[in-house]
């Protein structure tokens, strides 16, 4: 099943809607999906996981790639509104030490901005 994302704006942030469970053996439809709505002058960019329930290796592999095209100055990225299992893996994994982690798209939206 191919994933799909939803795309928003606020202010000067991306927003990225992933929507259903993103297995490992996916991660190229993940990562195309992912990379189609990133414009070249794109400087920040949100990933809200509130619809996601799950997320394989290799999905957090396409994160790391997309957090490394956003990192530097005037850039900012960050992932918001996980859930459990996806909260245990992020920490687990020590991927919270290199990805910004946010509570909501508001708040990741309000600490890229301010």
């Amino acid at each position: 099943m191919a994933i799909e994302v939803n795309w928003t704006r606020t202010d000067e942030v991306l927003i990225a809607k992933p929507v259903g469970r993103i297995y490992s053996s996916d991660y190229l439809d993940w990562q195309t999906e992912l990379e189609s709505g990133i414009h070249p002058d794109d400087k920040m960019l949100v990933v809200d996981f509130s619809d996601v329930p799950y997320i394989g290796s290799a999905g957090l592999r396409v994160l790391l790639m997309t957090a490394k095209r956003f990192s530097g100055d005037g850039n900012a990225f960050g992932i918001c509104q996980l859930r459990r299992p996806i909260t245990k893996v992020i920490r687990s994994s020590g991927f919270d030490g290199i990805i910004k982690v946010y509570d909501s798209a508001d708040a990741a939206v309000a600490a890229m901005t301010g």
